[in-house]
């Protein structure tokens, strides 16, 4: 079946009027708006499986073989340390790279058979230091939320390894009291100018919602299937029909109009004349609908950089997504070749020793929470 070519939505200057208005001007740029976030919603729909498919295509392989040549390193480094004499300050360096090695294998990998070899060079068990940290980490963690948000969660609430869980929680818990608040509120005597002002959004969110329902109907009234003999025509209106009810339930008023214009219900000319009440109401509409996009593609950027280990407000695109993916690979790569020449570089005694002279055993990270 033939599609529609879409026509676009927009207020064109006229003979009757060479200057658009601001309410039109804003009309335009809201719709030129919308359209950008579509686009880049799109956009990030279609890049997330794309991403997701390199990275275990590319990345996790390099990520399993990389982890392979650590496994190795740390047994390399054990024989070494069992069977060859080193002068106290080598076994220490020894000591602390198959201790840093080992710990970052169990914790993000799971290799729990390193977990001996962990306790004996560190000089405490594995599991026991895990479990304090991770008391000591839940209870900062869990403080500091509800610090910044001002609610309180019970233990079981608070899960910093599922933070989409708690988060769903905190979210739940603020509307929680948000709502009691409001019932508050609500209780305590009301001004006249507030009641006023109340009645006047309700009254103006009524006359929003009957300027979509009038094109929605208008829709319906022509494209309804049911009134359709011809078959072809009546599968074209059906698809048509489905389009209009998803705008609707979305309350999509530029699809709408779209649709519209382009079954040709309207014309440019009734677009370039929309009254300037119906012109306001729409305006609200689509500002309405803007932050709904706006707030629905920074949440997908949130929950991608999330997943990549982005600060929040780091600037990201889907084409920087897949160059830092990139720049992963080539490191993991990099890592990868420097690990293979140790690994060949450490089974000889001598350069062995020779490099563990310009070894020195890191300071201890800065850590702000501990």
């Amino acid at each position: 079946m033939p599609h529609l070519k879409v026509k676009v939505v927009r207020i064109e200057e006229s003979q009757q009027h060479a200057c658009l208005s601001p309410a039109q001007k804003k009309f335009n740029g809201l719709i030129q708006k919308i359209d950008a976030q579509k686009k880049l919603l799109a956009t990030w729909q279609e890049t997330i499986p794309q991403y997701q498919q390199k990275i275990a295509s590319k990345l996790m392989p390099l990520h399993d073989t990389f982890r392979d040549h650590q496994a190795e390193m740390v047994m390399l480094l054990d024989t070494l340390y069992t069977t060859q004499k080193f002068a106290h300050n080598q076994q220490d360096k020894i000591a602390h790279l198959i201790t840093t090695i080992s710990e970052t294998l169990i914790s993000q990998h799971g290799r729990d058979d390193l977990k001996p070899l962990y306790d004996y060079y560190s000089g405490q068990n594995y599991d026991d230091a895990a479990l304090e940290n991770s008391e000591m980490t839940h209870e900062l963690l869990k403080s500091m939320f509800e610090q910044k948000f001002g609610v309180e969660l019970d233990d079981e609430e608070f899960d910093f390894s599922d933070f989409e869980g708690t988060s769903a929680r905190l979210a739940e818990k603020m509307q929680e009291q948000e709502q009691r608040t409001r019932e508050s509120r609500s209780k305590r005597k009301k001004f006249a100018k507030q009641l006023a002002e109340e009645a006047r959004k309700q009254e103006e969110d009524a006359i929003v919602s009957k300027s979509i329902q009038a094109v929605y109907r208008q829709l319906v009234a022509t494209l309804h299937p049911d009134r359709e003999l011809d078959p072809a025509e009546r599968e074209r209106k059906t698809e048509l029909m489905q389009k209009v009810t998803v705008a609707y339930g979305k309350r999509d008023l530029l699809q709408l109009l779209e649709l519209q214009l382009n079954v040709e219900q309207i014309d440019q000319n009734k677009i370039n004349n929309i009254a300037d009440d119906r012109l306001k109401h729409y305006n609200t509409i689509l500002q309405n609908q803007l932050e709904e996009l706006q707030q629905e593609v920074m949440q997908m950027e949130l929950s991608i950089k999330r997943m990549t280990g982005l600060a929040p407000y780091e600037h990201l695109s889907p084409k920087r997504l897949f160059v830092l993916l990139n720049e992963d690979i080539r490191r993991l790569q990099n890592q990868i070749s420097r690990i293979q020449h140790d690994l060949m570089l450490f089974n000889d005694v001598k350069q062995f020793k020779s490099w563990l002279k310009s070894y020195r055993i890191p300071a201890p990270e800065f850590d702000p929470f501990f």
